[in-house]
């Protein structure tokens, strides 16, 4: 097993693949949008050049591509900057934090998987203990967060569990 950090600072997958177990045959694909250094922080969204739809998908599940896995910790957030912009949500929703690490497997077809489990399971054969996949929801917001706001010990946990 690789350390946990080695991952968070040097994620360079930029196509990853989530299971959708409801649609059974279509996974959702989100990329990497910018790594922090001095951080040590990657921002993953969704992939919008593919149409990305967490609800029904937008990968074929034959495709291989590896899988986003997480590991939380509850770590605070750092003080990063709020980059993303307000949609349906305020924009603060759309660059949470996922109060861990993140890390993505070796290539593997999402239908090889029967369920969310098997794909916990194949988290936590490629990275250890505790990890498992991530999800389009996983990330935490507080309204008004940006850069030192709402970070380190400002964070509260909102929404953890």
């Amino acid at each position: 097993m690789v350390s946990v950090t080695s991952y968070l600072a040097s994620l360079m997958v930029f196509s990853i693949v989530l299971i959708s177990i409801v649609s059974g045959k279509m996974g959702m694909t989100v990329a990497k949008l910018s790594h922090q250094n001095d951080l040590a922080i990657d921002l993953v969204t969704c992939d919008t050049a593919k149409g990305c739809n967490p609800y029904s998908g937008d990968t074929d599940c034959n495709t291989k591509l590896p899988v986003l896995c997480k590991q939380i910790d509850k770590s605070p957030r750092p003080a990063y900057a709020m980059t993303c912009t307000d949609h349906a949500m305020p924009k603060e929703f759309y660059c949470g934090w996922t109060m861990g690490y993140i890390a993505t497997t070796p290539k593997v077809a999402a239908s090889t998987f029967s369920t969310i489990g098997d794909v916990d399971a194949y988290c936590a054969d490629a990275f250890g203990p505790g990890w498992v996949t991530a999800e389009f929801h996983d990330s935490r917001y507080i309204p008004g967060m940006n850069g030192a706001t709402c970070a380190n010990a400002q964070w509260t946990q909102w929404g953890a569990s």
